[in-house]
């Protein structure tokens, strides 16, 4: 049976990175009080889990058209494993900057992957997809650099909140379109088009 969760995934992706966003423009400094930095530890673990099981989900069996499984599912399933990795990191108050580079690889990918959306004009706006990618990738690309510079940390926040910004319209539009009967209302997986 076919399941529409594109639409948690967007608004749960929108959710981690407004929360990343507010992390970098009030990153608790190292010995920031150890309530403050598990309190964001438990925040960016919950949205982690859950796009990590999307994500894997939509990988491992492609249930939305096309191509589309790779532009949406391999980067969710990414980044919740980073988020599901790097919640008990900061809750130990681990250094981030591995986990920051890791992260900064998968930056790389979001600008790739946006240039995918424009090249194939994937969704319904492929400028806005590439631009909600793009802000994220770049953000990521910036942000190892947090740690030495107070610009690098602010840019990344300011791309990240525009990024989670673009996913949240991204996914409400989502909401508002994909239940009805001409989007995926009648969608049926190819595996069951033929019991029909």
């Amino acid at each position: 049976m076919y399941i529409n969760y594109l639409t948690l995934a967007l608004v749960t992706a929108a959710s981690a990175l407004a929360l990343g966003a507010v992390y970098l423009f009030r990153a608790p400094a190292v010995g920031a009080s150890e309530a403050r930095r598990r309190s964001f530890a438990l925040a960016f673990g919950a949205p982690g889990l859950l796009l990590l099981i999307t994500g894997l989900h939509i990988v491992l069996t492609w249930p939305i058209p096309g191509g589309y499984n790779i532009v949406f599912g391999e980067p969710l399933a990414y980044f919740g494993t980073l988020l599901v990795v790097g919640a008990p990191a900061l809750w130990l108050g681990e250094r981030l900057g591995p986990l920051l580079l890791l992260g900064a690889f998968g930056g790389f990918t979001n600008l790739v992957l946006a240039w995918v959306i424009l090249r194939h004009g994937m969704t319904q706006n492929p400028a806005l997809a590439a631009a909600m990618y793009g802000a994220s990738g770049l953000g990521l690309l910036i942000a190892p650099a947090m740690e030495r510079s107070t610009l690098a940390r602010n840019a990344a926040g300011a791309l990240l909140a525009a990024s989670a910004a673009l996913f949240a319209l991204f996914g409400y539009v989502a909401y508002m379109r994909h239940p009805g009967l001409e989007w995926f209302g009648k969608w049926v997986p190819i595996e069951m088009r033929s019991l029909r």
